[in-house]
Formats: C-alpha cells, structure tokens, sequence
C-alpha cells in the first residue's frame, strides 16, 4: 500500500512538472521533460511520465524549425553545441554540392551571406569545440547513466559505461569536447576520465 502511495506521489509530481512546461515552448521544454522522465527509477511512474510528454513531442516534431536571417554570433553557436542543427539556417533547402576539399561538411553550416557593404560587421561563424559549464542538478537512471543539466540551459545525458563520481552538494563543473565521428566527450571536475554524451536539449 506504501509503495502504491509512493508511485503515484512521484506521478502526480511529475504530471504537474509536464504541465506546468506546457505553457512554454515545446521545443524548447520536451526533451527536457523527457530527461526528467529518463531519471524516474519507478518503471509505473516512469511510463506515466513519458505518456503525459508525448503528445506534446508530436506537436514538437511536426513544427518545422525556425530560420535565422542573420549568421550566428559566438554565443548563439555555443548555446546550440552538441546539436546537429541541418538546415535550420536555409529552410528545407538542399545541402549545396561540395566541389572543394575545404567544403566537406559543410552541409551543416550556415549559408554565407551575401556580400554587402556591411559585410566587415558581421559576426564570422567561430567553430566551438568545447564548453565549460557548472552542472546546477544531475541524476542517474536505474542503469547507473547519468543525466546532467548545466547552467547554461543545456542538458546531457551518458551513453557510455563507466560511473561518474559528481560532489555531493557541489559545486561541479564539466568540460564538453568534441569527439569523433561526430561523438561527445564528458570530463567531470577536471578529471581526465572521459564519458560519452549526446545532448538532450
């Protein structure tokens, strides 16, 4: 009877987590709502949670992404790392054909503006290969993963083996890098203990 309690105390937390996101933006919110899902150890609980986020991840999905006007400045581009953004910066275009050894990969960048008198003020795309952020809460779901959500907005989570060891209490700090093949490296407090990432929102 206990546990029954317990188990529909925790859902009943969680559904007013996700209801309370629903007035933000869903792209914003949903994979984050998702996370917290992710982090439920209760199995009960935890498909409550993804029932009550998934409608809103279908209308997530079939909105189709905004376009920016403008190149990104250094700032925006460390807000989206970790992201494969595609084409957000050109609508639904095609990727250009890449005829030069300097343009492989280039699918993924912003199409480069027009030249024009003001051409000298804007912002050059800078390639971010790493951040540093302070990690304001983290969890571990019931496979001993972890999932980190940073102060700068963005939220982790381990796709890797191996246990992390986070301070308890904090403060803690991890170092993202770029890895290969398009993978994720995870330092936490300045260890050289790596772990595998993607980004969640």
């Amino acid at each position: 009877m206990m546990k029954m309690r317990v188990i529909a105390v925790t859902t009943a937390g969680f559904l007013t987590i996700v209801a309370g996101q629903a007035l933000a933006d869903p792209r914003e919110d949903v994979l984050e709502a998702m996370g917290k899902c992710t982090a439920l150890t209760d199995d009960k609980a935890r498909l409550a949670c993804y029932d009550a986020v998934a409608p809103r991840l279908r209308d997530a999905l079939n909105k189709p992404p905004e376009t920016l006007a403008h190149p990104p400045t250094e700032e925006e581009q460390k807000s989206w790392f970790g992201f494969n953004i595609g084409n957000w910066f050109n609508g639904n275009a095609p990727p250009e054909a890449q005829t030069k050894p300097g343009e492989f990969g280039g699918e993924n960048l912003p199409a480069k503006p027009a030249p024009s008198e003001s051409a000298a003020a804007s912002p050059q795309p800078v390639e971010i290969n790493s951040i540093t952020a302070t990690v304001t809460e983290y969890s571990f779901n019931p496979f001993g993963k972890f999932i980190v959500f940073l102060d700068n907005g963005q939220v982790w989570k381990e796709i890797d083996t191996g246990t992390a060891h986070f301070t308890k209490g904090g403060p803690n700090t991890v170092r993202i890098e770029r890895g290969m093949l398009g993978s994720y490296n995870l330092y936490v407090n300045d260890s050289n203990k790596l772990f595998k990432v993607t980004r969640v929102k």
